[in-house]
């Protein structure tokens, strides 16, 4: 009996001793805290996750919801700097440089971030072509990411020494080979650029005197097949303004009806037939020349074949800049900017 009392103590011993119980509040906080710290781990890696893969409309919920739920979050910056980028690779470039700006509010000019968020807004105005705000950015700087927006900028307002010495103090800068055969591309680009074909002026004003045949030489197609096709409606207009007929009496060899009017004639089963005391002449000749019906088409027409040949002659130079624009515009599609897009930018890593 003894030996019973001493088993069953000993299971009600070892059965309080064996229950995982909480030793005080704090235990539980930390447990709890743990449980907290991992699930924000988790939705950070899913954010991480969605901007890697292009899911950038789903990374953009997850990251509001990031801040939603951890506000004041020492990644709180990260977290604006990469809603920003979400917003630009999602083609919404308004939004995007509002957070990139907001980034920048929320840290200092000499931090990584605040670098990186500058860096992309300026490859927003690059992408928008506002290339004078990118050189009154970049003017007194030496910052070799600057410097080479800078470049690209001086490329497509088509300034060729000043695109040329940009990039060359962007790879004084950079002071490295990696980069200095990237940038070795973009001078063989200013060389190319510089030597593109152009239109002569006195070719273009020959090949005018033929319509249309000014702004075929100069690659506007729309405007040479207007001009000729207006030349032809007013040549037409002229061509039916006069009447002539001779020789014989005849009726159906004019575009317009021709009935004699006399006494003398009329008309039996539709056919003229000649009463007694006429003569009906065997041959006849008609003729009309509408002076004042001639003169307009032949002003119009005048008139567009001058300004033609005049517009032809002070389109050259616009049509020449065209041309280079669209050469240096190929030239960028191949040699994009994104290839010194390797600055350091803010990651999200829990801390």
């Amino acid at each position: 009996m003894r030996i019973k009392i001493i088993i069953i103590i000993g299971l009600f011993v070892s059965s309080l001793l064996g229950q995982d119980q909480y030793r005080s509040i704090q235990h539980a906080q930390e447990d709890w805290g743990d449980y907290s710290k991992f699930q924000k781990h988790e939705l950070l890696s899913f954010c991480d996750f969605l901007i890697t893969e292009g899911f950038y409309e789903r990374a953009l919920l997850s990251l509001f919801q990031y801040l939603y739920r951890y506000p004041g979050d020492s990644l709180e910056t990260a977290i604006y700097y990469n809603i920003a980028q979400s917003y630009e690779f999602s083609n919404n470039p308004d939004l995007a440089e509002r957070y990139y700006t907001r980034t920048q509010e929320m840290s200092n000019s000499t931090d990584m971030v605040f670098r990186a968020a500058e860096y992309r807004k300026m490859y927003l105005l690059l992408e928008a072509g506002d290339y004078d705000q990118i050189l009154d950015k970049t003017k007194l700087s030496k910052d070799p990411y600057d410097l080479t927006f800078r470049g690209y900028a001086f490329f497509h307002k088509l300034k060729w020494i000043e695109a040329r010495q940009a990039f060359l103090s962007a790879e004084e800068q950079f002071n490295h080979r990696y980069y200095s055969k990237r940038l070795a591309p973009m001078f063989k680009a200013i060389d190319a650029s510089a030597n593109v074909p152009l239109r002569n002026k006195w070719l273009s004003l020959a090949a005018s005197f033929v319509p249309g045949g000014g702004h075929a030489y100069l690659e506007q197609w729309e405007s040479a097949g207007g001009m000729l096709v207006s030349i032809m409606l007013i040549s037409s207009m002229i061509s039916n303004t006069t009447l002539t007929q001779s020789g014989k009496l005849s009726f159906d060899q004019s575009n317009q009806n021709v009935v004699p009017v006399s006494n003398g004639i009329k008309t039996e089963n539709n056919s003229f037939t000649q009463q007694r005391g006429y003569s009906l002449p065997g041959n006849i000749k008609l003729s009309t020349d509408n002076t004042k019906i001639i003169i307009p088409p032949v002003l119009v027409g005048l008139g567009f074949y001058i300004g033609s040949i005049w517009k032809t002659w002070m389109d050259v130079d616009e049509a020449n800049r065209a041309r280079v624009e669209r050469f240096v515009g190929r030239v960028t599609d191949k040699i994009t900017i994104d290839r010194f897009m390797d600055f350091p930018e803010p990651e999200l890593i829990a801390q």
